[in-house]
């Protein structure tokens, strides 16, 4: 990822993601220059959505967030901040190591609709791999944040 590109999303935006809460003090977005939530796909049987950038496009996913169990948001550390990053690899393991769902994300977003269970996720970005336990509840969205370091992009 270039760092022009990484230039064009506010580090304010991206703190308050975050944190969990949107406040777009330095950037509003106006109806006119939202951008609608990416087209559904399938991976298997899951159906998935990726994508947050452009930047108009956050606020249709912050918007969408409950309606998908699985909330995965990808970052790569910058100094003190995480920033936005794309690109990466994510698998997702059942409990008995099927994988649920396979796709490669198109910005720092992946929102997924997986049965609720135990699941063990694996994000890759340019060969680093991180793994992690998600546990999906019936009626709640799960947030799994993955932070890589700093260059691996």
């Amino acid at each position: 990822m270039t760092f022009a590109f990484k230039k064009l999303i506010p580090a304010l935006a991206c703190a308050a993601l975050m944190a969990g809460n949107v406040a777009w003090a330095e950037h509003s977005v106006t109806p006119d220059e939202a951008v609608p939530l990416p087209e559904q796909q399938m991976s298997g049987s899951v159906a998935y959505v990726t994508g947050g950038i452009p930047f108009e496009q956050i606020p249709a996913f912050v918007s969408a967030r409950r309606a998908y169990a699985l909330n995965i948001e990808v970052y790569e550390k910058a100094g003190t901040k995480n920033e936005f990053t794309a690109d990466a690899q994510v698998k997702l393991f059942d409990r008995s190591g099927n994988v649920v769902l396979e796709a490669k994300t198109e910005g720092p977003y992946l929102w997924a609709k997986v049965p609720p269970g135990q699941y063990r996720l694996q994000t890759t970005l340019n060969g680093r791999m991180q793994e992690q336990r998600v546990a999906i509840s019936t009626g709640a969205a799960t947030r799994a944040i993955v932070v890589f370091p700093q260059m691996t992009d």
